[in-house]
């Protein structure tokens, strides 16, 4: 987990360094471009400035030479009839309209000061409304207006001028028309961008960094117009540009990366260390308490006890440091014994057997040994070591279980006898499983009796009868249960067991049994149902879960549980299903069922979980276990129950 949270933060701080370098460079991308755009737009509207010049100079150039140096266009705009004024003004300047057309220019109109159209040389309609309200702006302001006729195909630059006799009457407005789409060939001709007019209310533009967009100008209905080029993408110095923070933002992603993994390894590496050194201390400590470890120098002296060697041996550790081993010697283990060991040690550099010791009280207990030699850090023979494990129970266990085996396997052959059919190799195989695991759990009765005999010895020197009346209370109750446990041992072969319990009658007894200052036990089923699976295996189903129940809160200390007992029955089926649900809410439940659930563990053999499981299998029932935060669910699923 701590590992998961790990991994999860280290790739919380890469999103968070990776999202800021992609925010920096976005940034220093943006400002390039805008960079960039805003180069565009000073060099394309330079050139714009350079060509609309270019038109002003035309018309003004137009103007002054042909217009108002023009006496005789001053003597026929004076003359009253407008069919004569319109003649002669084309009679006069129609030669010289087609050198203007090679100024660039398009069309060139007269008005009356009255807003009449007189003549234009397109002999195109030229009487609408944006050319009269231009026309009128000069009438009224007696000067230049310069303004853009906008369509979608030809749009026209318009300078609209007055013309004024010597004594500064207004008698006529020309307009100067020239059209816009000039300046943009001129600009696509010296540019790498193609440009195009573009309107629209300013209000309704959006940001868009893929075009170029300059204000010209500000058109009669409130809208403007733009010079507009949106081929950016296409544009070298943009590929370059993108290119470049594309590869900088894998670039700084991968550095990151590395980085990132670099420092999760570094952090992983320090943690893992940390957890070595807390993991050998506590080694240390385990060893210290549960291990029987001895050490001797080369001739035999003890240097090093564990704490648990002193107490199996009943020596302290100042008192035992420093002597022989051979004070721990039994006069029952012979000396040829010990020069075989010996012998054997020296020659394979390992010595393991079983040896019978004597303690500091004369009593006798067994050890299984494991002797090696100890060298130092140049690699000096300097002594031995050995670890031993406490056989003394099993030894006195071994006579006691090997006749329960014999005994039971003589039954099992009677049963496989009496009904080969039934009792098929499966079947034999399961039930020496649950005899293997029988025979485990007698073996806490049997060390328990052993233990408060031990007592007995201690207490012959201190003659107390409330202490020797407690332990003859203790192996009474030890041999009360053991004799149940193997009464119940007898009947799990018997052909004549009851197949027909009710389950009240079991939950309720073993109400009485356990603990109820640690666990509550609560039924909601109808108390007259009966299934048909054996008494004595149901009983040891549900006891057994009840007893790891207990067991867990023992071990934990935790209040007081309740378990509640539920059946559940589904309708048109013919299974029914046994639910026990504890209420126990401990992060530590999980590991402890978990390592207790692993059947395929031989160490967890003698659990009675691996029992429960067992007895559901020969009594073909499915054994489920849910674990969950708040409780935990066991079920056992009857494949062909039947509720009489």
């Amino acid at each position: 987990m701590k590992n998961k949270n790990l991994i999860f933060r280290y790739f919380l701080y890469f999103i968070l360094s990776f999202s800021i370098s992609v925010f920096v460079i976005n940034w220093f991308k943006n400002s390039s471009f805008e960079y960039i755009i805003d180069d565009y737009k000073h060099e394309t509207l330079t050139k714009y400035n350079r060509y609309y010049e270019e038109l002003i100079k035309t018309s003004d150039f137009i103007y002054f030479n042909g217009f108002i140096k023009n006496k005789k266009l001053i003597s026929i705009l004076q003359k009253n009839d407008e069919d004569k004024i319109k003649d002669e003004l084309y009679f006069e300047f129609e030669p010289e309209f087609s050198y203007y057309k090679t100024l660039g220019i398009h069309d060139i109109s007269f008005y009356s000061i009255y807003n009449k159209p007189i003549l234009n040389f397109q002999d195109i309609n030229f009487d609408d409304n944006f050319n009269i309200q231009i026309t009128q702006k000069v009438v009224a302001l007696k000067k230049e207006v310069v303004a853009i006729k906008y369509s979608e195909k030809n749009s026209m630059i318009l300078f609209s001028k007055p013309i004024i006799d010597e004594k500064l009457n207004l008698l006529a407005v020309v307009n100067f028309e020239f059209n816009f789409n000039q300046i943009l060939n001129k600009l696509n001709s010296n540019s790498e961008l193609i440009f195009e007019k573009f309107v629209s209310n300013s209000s309704d533009i959006e940001e868009n960094k893929l075009f170029v967009l300059i204000p010209i100008f500000e058109l009669e209905d409130k809208k403007t117009l733009y010079i507009k080029s949106n081929l950016l993408e296409k544009n070298v110095k943009i590929e370059k540009l993108n290119n470049f923070y594309t590869f900088l933002t894998i670039f700084f992603g991968f550095s990151f990366a590395v980085i990132i993994f670099l420092l999760y390894k570094s952090k992983v590496q320090e943690f893992r260390n940390k957890l070595l050194k807390i993991s050998y201390d506590d080694l240390l400590s385990q060893v210290d308490r549960y291990v029987l470890k001895l050490d001797t120098d080369l001739d035999g002296k003890i240097t090093f006890v564990t704490k648990c060697f002193c107490e199996i041996s009943g020596y302290s550790k100042d008192e035992i440091i420093g002597k022989n081993v051979n004070i721990l010697r039994h006069p029952d283990m012979s000396q040829n014994f010990y020069k075989n060991l010996w012998k054997e040690l020296r020659a394979k550099k390992i010595w393991q057997g079983e040896v019978k010791n004597i303690d500091k009280f004369g009593n006798t207990y067994w050890v299984k040994t494991s002797l090696f030699p100890k060298y130092n850090e140049k690699k000096q023979h300097i002594g031995y070591s050995s670890i031993r494990t406490d056989i003394t129970s099993t030894k006195q266990l071994e006579k006691t279980n090997r006749l329960l085996k014999d005994d039971l396997s003589n039954r099992l052959n009677d049963l496989k006898i009496q009904d080969e059919k039934a009792l098929n190799s499966l079947k034999v195989a399961l039930m020496s499983k649950i005899l293997d695991s029988f025979s485990h759990q007698w073996k806490a009765p049997i060390s328990k009796i052993y233990f408060e005999l031990l007592k007995l010895n201690n207490l012959e020197k201190d003659f107390d009868i409330s202490k020797i009346e407690e332990v003859k209370n203790s192996i009474e109750t030890e041999l009360r249960d053991l004799s149940d446990m193997l009464n119940e041992t007898k009947t799990l072969f018997s052909s004549r067991q009851n197949m027909s319990s009710n389950l009240f009658d079991i939950v309720k007894s073993i109400s009485k049994k356990i603990d109820n200052s640690l666990i509550e036990i609560r039924y909601d089923f109808d108390e007259n149902i009966k299934l048909n699976i054996a008494h004595n295996d149901l009983k040891n189903i549900i006891f057994n879960i009840v007893s790891t129940i207990l067991d867990f809160v023992k071990n934990y200390s935790l209040e007081k549980s309740i378990v509640n007992i539920s059946l559940q029955i589904e309708e048109n089926s013919d299974e029914i299903v046994l639910k026990i649900e504890d209420n126990i809410k401990d992060i530590r439940k999980k590991d402890f069922l978990e390592q207790l659930l692993n059947f395929k563990d031989e160490h967890k053999f003698d659990s009675k979980i691996y029992l429960a499981n067992l007895l559901a299998d020969k009594n073909q029932a499915i054994f489920l276990c849910n674990i969950l935060e708040s409780s935990t669910s066991y079920y056992i699923k009857f494949k062909k129950a039947k509720i009489f």
